[in-house]
């Protein structure tokens, strides 16, 4: 009963199912399979466009009235090996197709690439050759422009690789190379973009100090990988409880309330982004000691008295 909030539902996959903390290991196919009757009533692009980004291969099965652009948008490329609209009586008729589709996701057929960020990415491949039969040479090139082709040789019995220290928002091209006496097998093409480069929170500038409270500013993450959202947490220096505050994405400050006077503090922004990593900066900041009390004014002398 209640509403169907599947964008929760993608986020609690995401945190408990495919994060490394959750025990997802890096390089491992992870699939996920979304079976809906009919719309969300939260949004589900951003948590599903997060599961792609880790690499998820996502199905979806509709049996009721979904929207097919939504639908085609949410499942994996391309639509039609990955999203499915079917009677919920007639989901056997599917079974066999859903099922190999699954299987070529977990043991890929063809050179294809996950875990992509904005400094690499993760490639794989079927074993196309034993130890004994051959090697295979990985190549990878910016597309837009000519540069230094990166080159790596691998053992026949390779089934994957991870190339690191590339430059963000940038397409390469990828090829694949096995080289074999024993038969010949055709080079494969991929190309891949990585992600926009994610930088965090800058130039933090405390203002308006007070007893109990503190204004907090910050140089915003701009650029192609805005953040999604930004949280503040101040601590006392000396240990004690933390209080921690969400900036919703478009806001840079936020004022501190609660706090102790004459206290020092530490005070970290963190942006949030749709990767699901995150960038910090902290600063030190103090609230001033309590008003100090103010000296009661003379008062008039009454009508008809004398000043003392």
């Amino acid at each position: 009963m209640g509403d169907t909030n599947t964008g929760l539902a993608l986020a609690y996959a995401k945190e408990q199912l495919f994060a490394e903390e959750a025990g997802a290991r890096p390089g491992v196919p992870k699939v996920l399979v979304w079976v809906t009757d009919g719309g969300s009533s939260d949004p589900v692009g951003p948590p599903m466009q997060e599961l792609k980004d880790l690499g998820v291969t996502v199905f979806i099965v509709s049996t009721g009235r979904g929207n097919l652009l939504e639908l085609s948008a949410a499942a994996s490329p391309p639509a039609e090996k990955h999203l499915h609209f079917v009677d919920v009586d007639d989901l056997h008729m599917i079974t066999q197709e859903l099922r190999g589709s699954v299987l070529d996701a977990m043991w890929p057929q063809q050179l294809r690439a996950s875990e992509v960020t904005s400094s690499g990415f993760r490639l794989a491949w079927p074993p196309l050759l034993t130890p004994d039969s051959g090697y295979y040479v990985l190549e990878l090139m910016p597309s837009a422009k000519q540069g230094t082709v990166l080159r790596q040789q691998l053992p026949g019995n390779a089934t994957g690789w991870a190339w690191a220290g590339l430059d963000p928002d940038t397409e390469y091209n990828v090829e694949l190379m096995p080289e074999s006496n024993v038969r010949l097998l055709r080079p494969q093409h991929l190309r891949v973009r990585t992600l926009p480069e994610e930088t965090g929170p800058e130039r933090i500038v405390v203002s308006h100090a007070r007893p109990r409270s503190l204004r907090v500013s910050w140089a915003p993450a701009l650029g192609p990988a805005a953040a999604l959202g930004y949280h503040v947490q101040v601590g006392p220096l000396l240990g004690g409880a933390a209080q921690r505050v969400e900036v919703p994405a478009g806001r840079n400050s936020t004022t501190l309330q609660g706090l102790a006077p004459g206290t020092a503090y530490l005070v970290t922004v963190t942006a949030a982004f749709r990767s699901g990593r995150e960038r910090a900066l902290s600063a030190k900041a103090c609230t001033p000691d309590g008003e100090r009390s103010r000296a009661p004014r003379p008062q008039a002398p009454e009508a008809g008295g004398r000043e003392p």
